[in-house]
């Protein structure tokens, strides 16, 4: 968590953990998994936002029959009417990163117990049965070129999301992309 995120479309504005800035979606079963850990939750978010009534937007709901219990909600942003302000369990006293990742490591359970998977793949996005890159990665300063790939740091996130099968057939494509030499186009000239 050292990173400086910058936001590349706001003139390199800074803003750290800018990617939870806009909130996540949420399905049925995860809000109720959060609601589940509602006081080791409670316990590390600003006084102003312990109230778990507080912690979901369901003003409108997404309705999506891929989806267990065909319902998509999003957590709430600070401010109801600037959807950039960020998420309600965003860490704003100062700390970074996200409190229910911060409520799991203080009460001594796996974060991924509640943090909704869409939090968990980013910078990784699921539509329907394709992975890919969010549409918005290239958009903080994160998205580099250098140092390892977004695969080699999601592998056990995946691992843990999708199982083993899905890990060897992701290594077998790896394995065939790095033994392929890649063509280096340069831009040209204005």
């Amino acid at each position: 968590m050292t990173h400086g995120c910058r936001c590349r479309d706001e003139g390199d504005r800074r803003r750290d953990d800018a990617c939870c800035q806009h909130g996540a979606d949420v399905l049925i079963p995860e809000k109720a998994a959060i609601l589940r850990r509602t006081t080791e939750i409670a316990s590390v978010m600003d006084p102003a936002w312990r109230d778990p009534a507080t912690w979901f937007d369901e003003r409108d709901p997404e309705l999506d029959p891929r989806v267990p219990e065909g319902i998509i909600l999003r957590t709430r942003p600070l401010d109801l009417d600037d959807d950039s302000s960020g998420c309600v369990f965003l860490e704003h006293t100062g700390a970074r990163g996200c409190g229910l990742h911060r409520a799991a490591l203080v009460h001594g359970f796996d974060p991924a117990e509640i943090k909704p998977i869409v939090c968990r793949l980013y910078p990784l996005s699921l539509d329907g049965r394709r992975l890919g890159l969010s549409d918005d990665f290239d958009r903080y300063s994160c998205a580099g070129d250098s140092g390892p790939t977004v695969y080699r740091l999601m592998r056990d996130v995946l691992g843990a999301s999708f199982g083993a099968p899905l890990l060897r057939e992701l290594d077998r494509v790896e394995s065939d992309v790095v033994k392929r030499k890649l063509r280096v186009v340069r831009a040209h000239a204005p």
